[in-house]
């Protein structure tokens, strides 16, 4: 959906307004209910680390509440021009009715896009994100919520949603049941669910971004292809290839993450490049997908920030613009 100049500057006005953490009244559940110890409040961020809850002016959820993952380096809210979180997003579903009750985002990890080639899908994050689904169920009271995932944020939110075991560096974890049957609608933006071509080969600078256990390692060759996983169309036919081990078990798993499971990205991806295309199928297609949105010139961060109108169409009618 095309944003006008105009339009968007009204938006970055007010989404510069959008301020959390969470509200009183659900940090007070959290404490009562035993979630403390997991931080969600993100208080180190000010008032931009997290979002959501009920308020005197909105006690209860009637919309199915929406979650909100963020991408490595980035944040719950608005904090910096690179840092810019789901504020844009926020602030646009508010103007159409949604309200705070309704509206739920933490921080995850930091800022410091020095340290984004250190993150892995850790038990540590998996657990926490996984705890926060499970609190925004719970104190809504809602038989349904709808996730949103950015970047690193859909692979985590895939994860979280379809629950079971798992193992890294930080040791093993169980995330309980599959919570898909509590999923109206995810929404994959810019989720690199196949890997990225730049782990290609192993990278000392990105190792554990790129691990073959719980990173973006896209695998060295497919068939006759070798380190050249970005080519479109390959030059030899690829079919069966390994790549990472978290990846591979998400993707095995063709139970849909939700009732609607819809993918977007951009062909000009400026952090995944080569059209998003890794061994020949676009790496942001969540193979589980009943739609998809393919923009032809936004960037990275751009399928995030200049998308909340199709964001809100998705989730409100289930329908692609």
């Amino acid at each position: 959906m095309h944003i006008t100049f105009l339009a968007l500057v009204t938006l970055a006005a007010a989404s510069s307004d959008v301020k959390g953490p969470l509200t009183d009244d659900f940090q007070a559940w959290l404490a009562q209910h035993g979630y403390d110890s997991y931080d969600f409040v993100r208080s180190d961020y000010g008032t931009q680390g997290s979002y959501g809850g009920k308020t005197a002016n909105a006690p209860k959820a009637v919309n199915p509440p929406v979650v909100f993952i963020h991408g490595n380096s980035d944040a719950a809210l608005h904090r910096s021009s690179s840092v810019t979180g789901w504020s844009n997003s926020i602030q646009y579903f508010l103007e159409q009715g949604y309200t705070t009750a309704e509206l739920y985002a933490t921080s995850w990890q930091d800022t410091n896009a020095m340290n984004a080639q250190s993150r892995t899908h850790d038990c540590k994050d998996l657990v926490r994100l996984r705890k926060f689904l499970e609190a925004v169920l719970a104190y809504t009271g809602a038989p349904k919520i709808s996730v949103v995932g950015h970047s690193m944020g859909v692979t985590f939110a895939r994860g979280i949603i379809k629950g079971g075991t798992h193992s890294a560096k930080d040791g093993k974890c169980d995330l309980g049941a599959p919570l898909n049957k509590k999923v109206e609608v995810l929404i994959g933006i810019s989720g690199a669910n196949y890997g990225l071509c730049s782990c290609e080969g192993g990278s000392p600078t990105f190792e554990k971004t790129c691990s073959k256990e719980n990173g973006f390692w896209p695998g060295n060759s497919c068939g006759l292809n070798t380190l050249d996983c970005g080519l479109n169309p390959l030059p030899w036919p690829c079919s069966g290839v390994t790549y990472s081990s978290y990846l591979m078990k998400l993707n095995a798993d063709k139970t849909a993450e939700g009732d609607y499971v819809f993918s977007m990205w951009s062909l000009a991806d400026n952090l995944i490049l080569y059209e998003t295309m890794v061994w020949g199928r676009s790496t942001c297609h969540i193979p589980t997908s009943t739609g998809k949105i393919v923009y032809p010139a936004y960037t990275h961060m751009q399928t995030k920030e200049l998308t909340f109108k199709d964001q809100y169409q998705m989730i409100k009618f289930h329908t692609i613009p």
